[in-house]
């Protein structure tokens, strides 16, 4: 039998979880402190633009990403039938990893990011070369991963490892954009191009092929059913590959940009409902001869609902793909809840129900409370459901005050208009949305608080004080131990 060392598995997860409750605090901050009660903490390094890049930092950085490299840390050796390739390069990757990126996040409120969005991470801070640690981070994990899969036992290849080595590649060459060769374009909108390429595939290929990748493994691990078609998730693997790469210049529709290229970015935008179709259909069908175990395991809950809200978000960002649509919800918070739609409520979604199959079997002891895990999904959902809606809602009607209030045939009908509904007062008119927004967030962050008391929990707590419960989990703890 073989004996997976999943050290790296733990040192890359444990701080993962903590930096997901961190990162969503400053949010909660920065809902109430910038929108409800502008500024009611003041103070030069507290403000919303030194704050706001430390809140994305943490949870695509240091929490999403970190989490996601754990799990694939887990899931490859053993979907290859064999250890992680290197176990010391795993931990050179995770000390350069740690303290590269918390070095570099958290010194944005003095001033050391970069203006190009997601892509903050300094070159140095005072004399440590933050973001080549970084990077040479990524790469030994690049290498690691791939080394696996060439050494593997079983040679014919899950669907989870085809994503795996396509984020391996995938991730690469957008960072290497986005942090790097952003620089070298020359200025004028072929750089802010090369940056919105960087900006949508932060999620299109690097968060969406880790996010398939865990759900794919996952989903048959908690129903114990296979998946429903291996060639649906081929279909669907290879045409990400296809279309994703082209649709970051939807962003900048109506921008002083090329026509065909706008053109072309909406095309492909139509098309991801390609790939979103095969994965919403795939996972559906898999879990759909046994339904009554979503009921039973916020797991399974936490990748269905990811699975809808994947279907939610291309939806929603194809229609903003349009031009007409785009008048309206270009720069508005619309934008801002796609964000979260893809980042939180799907790939964050599906992260947890790993982590809530992978936490028994690293520790070989079952959940400390199944009672919280429902807790948590319950909440979870609770507060996404008016986070997202404000932000959808909000924004589109941000939209249209925008697109509706300087109108008129002529220069003095046009000057009226501007003098009837001054912008300040579209900006009042939000500010309902964004206390509903803050309050979603709030349960949101009460409901990651209790994730993080559970999980601790579970870690740290002999398996005598848990609840007394027989998990498929913790099954498969006691098969691989």
């Amino acid at each position: 039998m073989v004996k997976y060392d999943d050290t790296p598995v733990k040192l890359m997860l444990y701080p993962a979880i903590l930096f997901l409750v961190f990162g969503m605090s400053v949010g909660v901050y920065l809902a109430f402190n910038t929108f409800v009660f502008p500024d009611y903490f003041s103070g030069e390094y507290i403000h919303f633009g030194r704050v706001r890049p430390v809140h994305v930092g943490t949870v695509t950085l240091l929490w999403l990403l970190s989490a996601n490299v754990a799990l694939l840390y887990y899931l490859v050796p053993r979907l290859c039938g064999v250890p992680l390739w290197s176990v010391k390069m795993a931990y050179v990757s995770c000390a350069l990893w740690w303290s590269s990126l918390i070095l570099g996040v958290f010194s944005y409120p003095w001033g050391t990011n970069f203006g190009w969005e997601y892509a903050e991470l300094p070159n140095w801070v005072s004399v440590i070369p933050t973001k080549y640690m970084t990077t040479i981070a990524w790469l030994l994990v690049a290498v690691n991963i791939f080394m696996t899969v060439i050494v593997r036992q079983y040679k014919k290849m899950y669907v989870s490892l085809w994503y795996a080595m396509g984020t391996m590649i995938w991730t690469t060459f957008t960072y290497i954009t986005g942090s790097y060769a952003v620089n070298w374009v020359p200025e004028g909108i072929s750089r802010v191009n090369v940056s919105f390429f960087y900006v949508h595939n932060l999620v299109g290929l690097i968060y969406t092929p880790m996010g398939l990748a865990i759900a794919y493994y996952f989903l048959p691990k908690l129903s114990n059913q296979p998946i429903y078609s291996h060639r649906l998730s081929m279909l669907g693997f290879w045409s990400i590959a296809f279309v994703y790469a082209w649709v970051g210049a939807h962003h900048i529709i109506h921008g002083p940009m090329s026509q065909w290229m706008q053109t072309t970015a909406i095309i492909f935008s139509v098309w991801l409902i390609i790939p979103v179709w095969a994965v919403v259909v795939n996972l559906s069908e898999t879990l759909k001869p046994h339904w009554e175990k979503y009921s039973r395991s916020p797991p399974i809950r936490f990748i269905m609902m990811g699975n809808l809200f994947y279907l939610l978000t291309t939806l929603q960002g194809t229609t903003m793909a349009l031009r007409n649509v785009n008048e309206i919800t270009s720069k508005t918070d619309w934008i801002i809840g796609h964000a979260h739609i893809s980042l939180y409520a799907t790939f964050t979604f599906f992260a947890m129900a790993g982590i809530y199959q992978v936490i028994p079997v690293i520790t070989k002891k079952s959940l400390w409370s199944a009672r919280l895990a429902e807790w948590h999904f319950n909440l979870n959902l609770l507060g996404s459901v008016p986070f997202l809606l404000a932000l959808w809602v909000g924004g589109f009607w941000q939209g249209m005050l925008w697109s509706t209030w300087a109108t008129g045939t002529s220069y003095a009908e046009f000057h009226n208009s501007l003098t009837l509904l001054p912008f300040i007062e579209t900006i009042a008119d939000m500010r309902p949305f964004w206390i509903l927004r803050g309050i979603g967030g709030v349960i949101i962050l009460i409901a990651n608080l209790i994730f993080v008391v559970n999980i601790f929990n579970t870690i740290v707590l002999k398996q005598e004080r848990h609840e007394k419960q027989e998990t498929p989990e913790l099954a498969e703890a006691k098969v691989t131990s």
